[in-house]
């Protein structure tokens, strides 16, 4: 009898510990989609001024993701109108982020953004909207980015 009560405390025990362990880890999952939308912002600014500069053939801002400036990045001509195309795709493929929830591409253009991504949607030459999207598909952060 007593070993039955003990066996049943330490069940109670494991299932209440495995639910804290995946409420953390979504927690941590979730942070980690903030942190990356939040940490992009500033790059986004400065990919959308160049875009709109009108020194069009200067080469500007690290397009293909290589750490460097050079005549295989994309000029501000280029970049005009495309730069959540080309963010989204720099970041999917020349970086490879993926969704901590589901194998998927971290990034997407889809208005809305499946759940589990960060959407990136280019609304104007001048305005960009970044939208990260919970596992359950609930907004958890968006943000309008102008260029002035």
């Amino acid at each position: 009898m007593e070993l039955l009560i003990v066996v049943s405390v330490i069940n109670i025990l494991v299932a209440v510990a495995i639910v804290a362990y995946i409420g953390a880890r979504d927690k941590a999952r979730l942070s980690f989609m903030l942190a990356t939308a939040e940490t992009a912002r500033s790059d986004l600014y400065h990919w959308l001024h160049s875009s709109l500069s009108n020194k069009s053939n200067f080469r500007e801002v690290d397009t293909n993701f290589d750490g460097k400036i050079d005549e295989n990045d994309k000029t501000n001509g280029e970049l005009y109108n495309h730069v959540a195309e080309i963010y989204t795709h720099g970041r999917n493929t020349k970086l490879k982020e993926r969704s901590p929830w589901f194998n998927i591409p971290l990034w997407s253009q889809d208005d809305p953004p499946p759940a589990g991504t960060i959407g990136l949607i280019q609304l104007t030459e001048r305005r960009l909207k970044i939208i990260v999207k919970e596992k359950n598909g609930q907004t958890a952060y968006e943000q309008l980015l102008i260029a002035e």
